[in-house]
């Protein structure tokens, strides 16, 4: 029998996690991780010995660290091998989604990108956990599927693979917004009026985007958005208590980082989006959030 070589690029928690459900998924797989940071990189192999002969890499890293490492992992694998990534950000200088990178440096290989409702420590205690694999080639989703047969992760496909890049950012930036908004007032009324307008705000930017509104309402979308939003594991959760509580943050995730060039990615349309700009005022100009959160409530 065939053994599958897996490659983990990236031994943080989400890393972790899908080593250990591929562990409990009873069959054999040859698996390599390997991850920049020495401490973390327990086998000490580079990069290539890591990836040579994979079938699968799965690309467990923050958005910002993405292109670089296409550029690397390309030169080490063949057209045969299968990329899934795990990230949920845009590019910050060019505004370029996952899949776009994806397409750009590693335009030879099939991928799936891999979004919804998975945080690590929950499935790191063998719980159960909900992902949209969406790729263009129903066959990549059915081959990565059976990695994780018998296993508490449960997996859905979709071909619209920009879409659900898309829905990722965009649940990660609200994400970001509501936690300033929970943080500021600690009022669960309003907290839950934002999560409405948050939704709604999220699927008129996939219109405009010519994009599926419909999945903002799906598992990558509103079931990542929930999740998130309830998770003290959220790092976009976090960043937005820091910024609330002490107008700053030293953290970064994939909400801070992608609010600027999904701004320049929707364009001056942005501007019908009071949330948006309200979260543009905070983060990127630096205005108090109690006292836009109170503007924008007079507004109503």
């Amino acid at each position: 029998m065939d053994i599958k070589k897996i490659t983990m690029v990236g031994n943080g928690q989400i890393g972790q996690a899908l080593v250990f459900l591929l562990n409990k998924s009873g069959q054999k797989y040859n698996i390599e991780i390997y991850d920049k940071d020495e401490s973390k990189n327990e086998s000490h192999k580079t990069l290539k010995e890591c990836l040579v002969g994979a079938d699968f890499v799965f690309l467990c890293i923050p958005s910002w660290f993405l292109t670089e490492t296409l550029i690397e992992v390309s030169k080490c694998i063949t057209s045969e091998t299968i990329l899934i990534s795990i990230s949920k950000g845009l590019n910050a200088n060019s505004s370029e989604s996952v899949d776009q990178m994806i397409e750009k440096y590693a335009k030879n290989n099939k991928y799936a990108l891999l979004s919804g409702p998975m945080f690590a420590k929950e499935i790191l205690k063998d719980k159960m956990s909900f992902g949209v694999l969406a790729s263009k080639n129903k066959e990549v989703f059915e081959k990565i599927s059976l990695l994780f047969k018998e296993t508490k992760l449960k997996l859905e496909y979709s071909r619209k693979v920009h879409s659900i890049a898309l829905s990722g950012v965009l649940k990660n930036v609200y994400t970001l917004a509501i936690s300033i908004i929970d943080s500021s007032l600690e009022d669960n009324n309003v907290k839950g009026y934002f999560s409405a307008r948050g939704i709604k705000e999220m699927e008129q930017i996939m219109k405009m985007l010519w994009l599926d509104k419909k999945i903002i309402l799906g598992t990558s979308g509103l079931g990542d958005f929930v999740a998130t939003l309830s998770s003290e594991h959220s790092q976009n959760r976090k960043v937005g208590t820091d910024i609330s509580t002490m107008g700053k943050t030293y953290l970064k995730s994939e909400g801070l980082v992608s609010l600027p060039p999904l701004i320049k990615m929707i364009g001056k349309k942005y501007k019908k989006l009071p949330m948006l700009c309200m979260l543009e005022r905070i983060i990127v100009e630096g205005k108090d959030s109690k006292s836009e959160i109170h503007d924008f409530l007079k507004e109503i």
